[in-house]
């Protein structure tokens, strides 16, 4: 194997992951409220002197955007967990679905929110670590504080019932012939396909989808012929039997079908898993980040949460604001080493 099939193959297999520019930001969905509890949570009072009082933060509802499109897996996970969180704060958490840019965009305007506290938002792995190498974006992972980690992707190959596709083998055969498009709502999903056809010398080329939905009603009405699909956002066409999965992408089976092997047991060293992750602009006072790493951590065991996670095949992990802060420096530096690579 070359030293580039060697290279992306061992970026693939640890591969973990949930704007162009500013002037790109794009809403999906009006910001949508959660209910919030009548008192705040109170904290141990702290030195004026070196950050504000505790108890003055919140003292109005926090805005948390969310880079991907209502009703997909991410936007489920983190309303959830926003839900859970309001009831600590004391104050109601305001969804704002900023999609586009393959998660850049709505990124990029959180980098360019008030660092006051009031604005947070959903900043997952491969747009802070992976894609800045691939586009120009207006941020680096700098540009943020980090709250938590506090979700697991998975990914699969699926094609509607009705594809001609009936296994992995077939759609390979068809792509040395001639190129097959898929779709996929960001990275890291390419990467699984950008991997074949560098070990089969196929042509599978990448249609990115702003929204989930957008590329589910494609999939079905046979205006693109498969994707590299997120688990909590196709499971439930795959149970009802409208999908097929032809592999998993991730490192274990789907549980909706456990019988379908993953591209490891097909003989391909691929495992892409991601992971959303919560951030707030650079510079937010250290008193006010205390308060949503406190507040965030204990909303991530709230019962409701993981329920809600359980029903929509989420996956909940957990990782403090260092930890992940940490996940995505170490993921940058090692992107960018392998795109340098590639060239």
């Amino acid at each position: 194997m070359s030293k580039l099939k060697k290279t992306l193959s061992f970026a693939l297999a640890f591969a973990m992951v949930l704007a162009l520019c500013t002037a790109c930001g794009q809403t999906s969905t009006p910001p949508q409220t959660t209910p919030a509890t009548s008192e705040p949570a109170t904290s141990p009072a702290t030195s004026p002197a070196t950050e504000p009082q505790k108890s003055d933060y919140p003292k109005e509802p926090i805005t948390m955007i969310v880079n991907y499109s209502a009703g997909g897996g991410t936007d489920l996970m983190a309303r959830a967990l926003a839900d859970a969180a309001s009831k600590i704060l004391g104050q109601p958490i305001t969804i704002s679905n900023v999609t586009g840019g393959t998660g850049t965009v709505g990124i990029a305007e959180l980098q360019n929110s008030k660092n006051d506290g009031y604005t947070i938002g959903v900043a997952t792995l491969a747009p802070l670590s992976m894609v800045p190498w691939q586009m120009e974006v207006p941020y680096t992972p700098d540009d943020f504080e980090y709250i938590c980690a506090f979700g697991q992707y998975g990914y699969g190959i699926v094609v509607a019932k009705d594809s001609p596709y009936q296994t992995l083998d077939d759609l390979i055969a068809a792509a040395k012939k001639s190129k097959i498009n898929f779709g996929g709502t960001g990275y890291p999903q390419p990467l699984a396909m950008e991997a074949i056809n560098e070990i089969e010398g196929t042509n599978f080329t990448f249609v990115s989808y702003p929204k989930t939905a957008d590329l589910v009603t494609d999939i079905l009405g046979g205006f693109i012929p498969f994707a590299v699909a997120d688990q909590a956002s196709f499971t439930a066409y795959v149970k009802d039997g409208s999908m097929r999965l032809l592999a998993s992408a991730t490192d274990v089976h789907w549980p909706s079908a456990p019988d379908v092997k993953t591209l490891q047991e097909l003989g391909y060293d691929v495992a892409l898993l991601s992971y959303m992750g919560l951030c707030a602009p650079a510079g937010v006072d250290s008193g006010i980040l205390e308060i949503l790493r406190d507040a965030f951590e204990q909303a991530f065991n709230d019962t409701v949460f993981k329920d809600i996670a359980e029903k929509n095949n989420l996956v909940p992990v957990y990782m403090s604001g260092d930890e992940y802060q940490k996940l995505v420096n170490d993921k940058y530096a090692e992107y960018e080493q392998v795109f340098k690579d590639m060239k």
